[in-house]
């Protein structure tokens, strides 16, 4: 074959450039060139097939569009979304640079060996454009006769810190070892050039308050919406069922019939009663595949629930229940897996089930909690156990709500723990609780109940500095929640609290109590006020195990007479969607956050030793 004169090279380069017609719809363009090699659903792209992503592929060509960010779960056919904007804007834009980011060189090249070259070779139009030079076209980069394409990872920071980029797509941004805090943002900044750049986000849910979060967030946060064949109207559909709250609707399925043990279940059994109860009440059983699918092609994106979105960034997500040929039985069963992987302090699994199949955005904290109160039909003892071996007390500080003309106040609880000797056995009973008005009412309860000072621990974390002042006046102990799972001690172990320290070093104040002489060296008092963190996370199974009676070892005794309020704080652990003023929709814990998770009786998951002192191993 012999070569091209230098002229007719040129004109097939300048033919090579020009952009194709115009199209009104992204999707319908991908039906129409666009062939899927390898795909286990469909040989040519057919957005039918998963007609959510209709929506979030044709807004990255509206012409004021800046940044789509699609958060979906995994199965639902998200990474096609990237596959076809990426052979429409090879084959149809006329300059531009595109970029298509992955979380590390590994993984883009994995995708361009399997998916990506091939579908860009399968594709016509693409191919029109194709460089006849051999080396223009290599692993992960074409360099095209109108444009250069690059297929990377972002782990190397070289990768999105030159180029200028008009066209970028970002995959699996919720997998921070790659990318890094600070490397969306980064990729972001390469395109800030072109005035009428375009920005493609596609990824499952991250970490709480992640980058990605924030990208969705700052978008117009539309959630994905189903015609009910029962009232006509749209509703979105979530995985979570609260009995408190059906008008939300949610996965319903008869687990007390089909229990196996604590976590194990007769699956097979099961499955009939699987169905989804839409908000209007109207509900559709898992194996009913027809109806199902009619719900899909049914669906759209409702409203923004953002009502301040940025100008130009749209937001949309919705959660695998909404996927009709995703099994809500196997959803189900990777949600009690993932439970049972808790109770031996393995978050992860749940972690990831919540990120990929509810798409929600999770930390350490957003965890299930079956805490369910079981009154005794003693009334409060004031004397407590008369064998007891400590008596502890704890206080939470609140704010309080001006609207609803609460000031500055006290929540606390005062417990008593006594050990069988012989059985070993725990019993712990109330023996207190309430509201407390004032500092002063505050202390005067622990006094009043003959509470060791030594063994009161305060939340510090609202109007944190007046809780310490607090008590190091009264000799009280401070604590802080923290987001970690476990803290390092110096003896190399990981514990559910970090390691003491003074607390009047926390307000850079005197020590309460004299240093005292000890086998020759001075030494704080053991009387000395010290301050802690605790994991939340892990906190929450602790109480959990203990206030279920902890294996068989533990007597955990509520008196039938307390109050609604102490009902309603414990209730308030359990984990809940709620709605701002804005129709924004927020993981809660609760309906009220004065409760801070009961009070912080995870005070009373210490050991204590002889003497009474809580020691912590």
């Amino acid at each position: 074959m012999t070569n091209p004169s230098p002229l007719n090279w040129v004109l097939q380069q300048f033919i090579r450039s020009i952009p194709g017609k115009s199209v009104r719809s992204i999707c319908e363009w991908g039906k129409q060139f666009v062939k899927l090699p390898g795909s286990a659903m469909s040989k040519t792209f057919d957005p039918d097939i998963t007609p959510w992503i209709k929506e979030p592929l044709d807004s990255t060509d509206l012409p004021e569009r800046r940044k789509t960010v699609f958060v979906k779960p995994i199965q639902s056919g998200g990474s096609v979304v990237g596959e076809v904007r990426l052979c429409y804007v090879l084959a149809t834009k006329s300059s531009g640079d595109v970029q298509y980011n992955w979380q590390n060189d590994e993984q883009a090249d994995a995708r361009w060996n399997k998916r990506v070259e091939r579908i860009l070779r399968a594709c016509d139009p693409v191919m029109v454009r194709w460089p006849a030079e051999r080396f223009k076209a290599i692993k992960g980069q074409v360099l095209f006769p109108h444009a250069n394409f690059t297929m990377q990872g972002v782990l190397t920071n070289r990768n999105v810190a030159s180029d200028s980029i008009k066209y970028q797509i970002n995959e699996e941004c919720h997998d921070e070892e790659g990318w890094l805090p600070g490397r969306l943002d980064q990729a972001f900044g390469r395109t800030t050039a072109f005035w009428d750049h375009s920005i493609l986000v596609i990824s499952n849910a991250g970490r709480k308050e992640s980058e990605l979060h924030q990208k969705f967030e700052q978008g117009t946060q539309q959630h994905w919406e189903v015609k009910c064949p029962g009232c006509g109207l749209y509703h979105t559909m979530r995985t979570e069922w609260s009995d408190k709250e059906p008008h939300l609707g949610g996965l319903r399925y008869d687990s007390d019939k089909y229990r196996r043990g604590e976590n194990d279940y007769d699956y097979a059994g099961l499955q009939a009663t699987v169905r989804h109860q839409l908000p209007c009440g109207y509900t559709v059983h898992d194996l009913d595949k027809l109806t199902r699918r009619q719900l899909s092609l049914s669906g759209r994106y409702g409203n923004p629930r953002n009502a301040g979105a940025a100008a130009g960034i749209a937001s949309y997500t919705l959660e695998a229940v909404s996927i009709d040929y995703i099994s809500w039985l196997d959803l189900i069963m990777q949600k009690h897996a993932a439970i049972k992987a808790m109770k031996y302090n393995n978050l992860e699994p749940w972690k990831k089930y919540l990120r990929e199949r509810e798409c929600r955005f999770a930390s350490d904290e957003d965890r299930p909690f079956f805490q369910k109160i079981v009154l005794s039909e003693r009334n409060k003892d004031r004397d407590g156990l008369p064998n007891r071996l400590v008596r502890f007390g704890a206080l939470d500080r609140q704010q309080g709500v001006l609207l609803r003309g609460e000031l500055p106040h006290w929540w606390g609880v005062i417990r008593d723990v006594a050990l069988d000797q012989q059985t070993g056995h725990i019993h712990s009973l109330l023996v207190w609780e309430g509201k407390l008005e004032t500092d002063e009412q505050a202390a005067d309860v622990m006094k009043r109940h003959n509470v060791d000072p030594k063994c009161v621990a305060v939340d510090s974390g609202d109007d944190t500095t007046h809780v310490y002042k607090f008590c190091l006046q009264h000799g009280f102990n401070a604590i802080k929640g923290g987001g970690a799972v476990f803290y390092p001690h110096p003896d190399n172990s990981k514990k559910v609290f970090s390691v003491e320290k003074p607390l009047h070093g926390m307000l850079n104040a005197q020590p309460k109590f004299e240093y005292v002489l000890r086998n020759g060296e001075h030494v704080r008092d053991d009387r000395e006020p010290l301050f802690w963190f605790y994991s939340k996370p892990t906190i929450r199974d602790r109480f959990a195990w203990l206030s279920s009676g902890g294996a068989g070892v533990v007597t955990f005794e509520t008196p039938g007479d307390v109050s609604d309020d102490y009902r309603k704080h414990l209730e308030a652990e359990e984990l809940r969607e709620q709605r701002n003023k804005d129709r924004q929709t927020r993981a809660r814990l609760g309906a009220t956050q004065r409760a801070k998770r009961s009070f912080r009786l995870r005070m009373l998951h210490r050991d204590v030793d002889g003497n009474g002192r809580p020691h912590r191993d």
